[in-house]
């Protein structure tokens, strides 16, 4: 022991280890660090982790499915992340750096342990979170879990044993400090680097398949490694081994500063010299439009108007399930009275994806039903295109001074969106919004009202193929002077779905050199009933005028599982205050930010009970398509197959299955199916919504819905 330590009381002694073993050293090697917590929260917190490694069992080690690949990758990637965190660590430790200093003996035992915690930290997070996950297949899911906990022991003891196991004569690497790293060392930081290049620049050329062949747990383990990989030897060592302080400030600097010019987020407009070109399309004024559309209908009543909340893929998927099994149920009876949806984020895109197919079918001259295309194209996994994109390319855009449009990562989303589709519909979806209403066929589909939010402004944006210049405080996005005549299908669901920080703010250039940024329509309000309620009144106003009344039905698809109905007549419409408790240990904080966050749920209320208060005054009908259903049915399956009572895990282990994240592109076979069966069976309550909508679309009175 040196005459410093000796001098040193125990207490000093004791403070100076914390600082240095458990403060320090962990503060160095900060990036490794913070990859490995960001993955233990992401798989084992986060929902849609757990459901990414549920899709992960269900998938299991089958050829044709991509499930022996997608979980091989996942196998390697976790290695790999685990001997990166363990090794990079070690080479940042065997140095002492004048900048910072790490004396000893009071940061041995950070030096040595650290790098051996997050070096096994990964693969025990991932067991642990297979291990919590309630899947068909379970003897997999146990299986998956005891193989990831078996390599977090093999590798920890070979982090502990290797010098007894190969014979290695000392630990030169942290018992001795180095000058300089050995160059056998720096040629292996230098190959992993390498790869990580080599990956971003092949997701820029490959943007949806590569990274749906990976799958996305295995780019979000290597993604992340990636990130800190960077961080720790060129942010880090490079700088600090010539003296200096590490380059973390100054490259967070040059992204603020890059940040003025490299916004690559622009909104996809389509190439009219590679494909069809842009239809010439006169918008009608709602009210034109309603007059054409009752001439071939045969009168004007009743007429259908939907609105098609926000959710992510859940929202997508269940949207356009229930407008497909709609149309089967009434046929014709429901998609010529179909006038108008109104969707928001994952709405958007599910009434984008049914109204395309729809038209697609058009085309083709034989009806058939559009329940199992639906289904096929919004069951692909979106979300594995859009992590590459956000931990590749995108994020190296941030240190790039100029923008690479092809690094965008809500490029990596819609062209996923994109090729979901077979065909002509692909061709329609990946084309000009506008070419969807071009010629005769046009004129037979429902209007879309795709809503989205101007960030300089707060207010509600509009993409759609009718003049909603006359709906009050709407930006009408098809205005000349924003230029968005040939935006893409899918560009125009996806603009309603920018969900920031999934998806990135999209920009609109403006005439006269200024340009606007679009975000996600549930930032104003997430359920599309606020347009949909100023259509309808418009409407009435301009067909009022000429003596020509109309009855509404409005179909409310809410896509949120845990919300209360909306109509009295079926136990909803509830006003008693709900929510999680309040924490007042970080109510300074968290209070402002939470309030923010739940008006969004509250002005979704509000404004379907305008929406629908406005309907039932104008003599019409309201039907309810809630998601809320599907748990539902789950819980009272649940319950019938049980033996005694749920147990309150048990409600939690259904309920965190079915409450996907609103912010996910990925869902599993499972929870899809979950949904299929309550829609195909009619059940939790549906049926009665089914018969709702037949009657009223027959021209029948249905129960008063009396909203709150």
């Amino acid at each position: 022991m040196n005459a410093s330590v000796q001098n040193d009381s125990l207490f000093m002694q004791l403070r100076k280890f914390v600082w240095y073993s458990l403060l320090r050293v962990p503060w160095l090697i900060g990036y490794n660090v913070g990859g490995a917590v960001v993955l233990v929260g992401f798989f084992g917190i986060t929902s849609q982790g757990q459901d990414m490694l549920r899709i992960s069992a269900e998938l299991g080690f089958g050829v044709a499915d991509n499930g022996l690949l997608w979980n091989l990758l996942l196998l390697i990637g976790t290695f790999v992340a685990s001997l990166t965190f363990w090794y990079t660590s070690r080479l940042l430790l065997a140095r002492d750096y004048e900048s910072f200093p790490l004396p000893s003996p009071y940061a041995d035992l950070g030096r040595r342990w650290w790098p051996r915690l997050v070096g096994v930290a990964v693969p025990l997070a991932i067991a642990w979170s297979f291990n919590q996950v309630d899947a068909d297949g379970q003897a997999l899911v146990i299986t998956l879990s005891r193989v990831y906990f078996a390599m977090a022991i093999l590798l920890l003891a070979f982090y502990v044993l290797r010098r007894s196991l190969f014979s290695i004569s000392r630990d030169y690497m942290i018992a001795e400090r180095l000058d300089e790293v050995p160059e056998a060392h720096r040629r292996r930081a230098r190959a992993l680097l390498l790869s990580a290049f080599v990956l971003l620049v092949a997701f820029v050329a490959v943007p949806v398949y590569l990274p749906q062949w990976l799958g996305a747990p295995a780019i979000a383990v290597l993604g992340v490694t990636g990130i800190a990989l960077f961080g720790t030897a060129i942010l880090t060592y490079v700088p600090m081994s010539k003296g200096g302080p590490a380059a973390t400030l100054t490259a967070l600097l040059l992204a603020v500063l890059f940040g003025f010019w490299n916004h690559n987020h622009p909104i996809r407009l389509a190439d009219e010299a590679g494909g069809k070109a842009v239809a010439a399309l006169a918008r009608p004024a709602p009210a034109e439009r309603f007059a054409a559309m009752a001439q071939s209908a045969g009168g004007a009543e009743p007429v259908v108007f939907v609105t098609a909340a926000g959710g992510g893929i859940r929202a997508a998927y269940w949207t356009a399930s229930v407008l497909a099994a709609l149309e089967d149920e009434l046929g014709e009876t429901f998609s010529k009275r179909l006038f108008a949806i109104s969707g928001v984020s994952g709405g958007s895109v599910g009434a984008a994806a049914y109204v395309t197919l729809k038209r697609a079918q058009l085309d083709a001259g034989p009806d058939a039903s559009l329940l199992a295309p639906v289904r096929t194209v919004l069951g692909n996994d979106f979300l594995s295109p859009v992590v590459a994109g956000l931990l590749f390319p995108d994020l190296a855009q941030r240190f790039i001074p100029f923008p690479v449009t092809l690094a965008d990562r809500q490029r990596f989303l819609e062209r996923s969106f994109e090729l979901a589709f077979q065909g002509d519909a692909r061709r329609l979806f990946a084309g000009p919004f506008q070419n969807l209403y071009a010629g005769a066929a046009g004129d037979r589909l429902p209007s879309l009202l795709l809503n989205t939010t101007v960030v300089e402004t707060g207010q509600r944006a509009v993409l759609s193929n009718l003049d909603v210049g006359g709906l009050p405080g709407v930006v009408d996005l098809f205005d000349d002077r924003y230029q968005l005549a040939a935006i893409r299908t899918s560009a125009a669901a996806g603009a309603s779905a920018r969900f920031t920080y999934v998806s990135p703010a999209g920009r609109v250039d403006i005439a006269g050199d200024d340009s606007v940024r679009l975000v996600d329509g549930g930032y104003f309000e997430n359920s599309g009933a606020a347009t949909m309620g100023d259509l309808i009144a418009l409407l009435d106003d301009r067909i009022g005028d000429s003596d020509r009344k109309f009855r509404p039905v409005l179909i409310v698809i809410n896509n949120d599982p845990t919300s209360v109905g909306l109509c009295r007549r079926d136990n909803g419409g509830s006003d008693t205050l709900k929510g999680g408790r309040f924490n007042a240990a970080v109510s300074e904080v968290a209070a402002p930010i939470r309030a923010l966050f739940e008006t969004r749920g509250a002005r979704q209320q509000i404004a379907e009970v305008k929406a629908a208060r406005l309907v039932e005054a104008m003599g019409g009908g309201v039907v309810q398509m809630p998601l809320a259903a599907v748990l539902d049915v789950q819980l009272e399956t649940a319950r019938a197959q049980a033996a005694e009572p749920l147990s309150e895990e048990a409600i939690a282990k259904i309920k965190e299955k079915y409450l996907e994240p609103p912010l996910g592109w990925s869902m599993s076979e499972e929870v899809r199916k979950g949904m299929d069966q309550t829609l195909d069976d009619r059940a939790g309550g549906l049926a009665k919504q089914f018969q709702y909508l037949t009657t009223a679309l027959g021209g029948g009175t249905i129960p008063a819905c009396e909203p709150m």
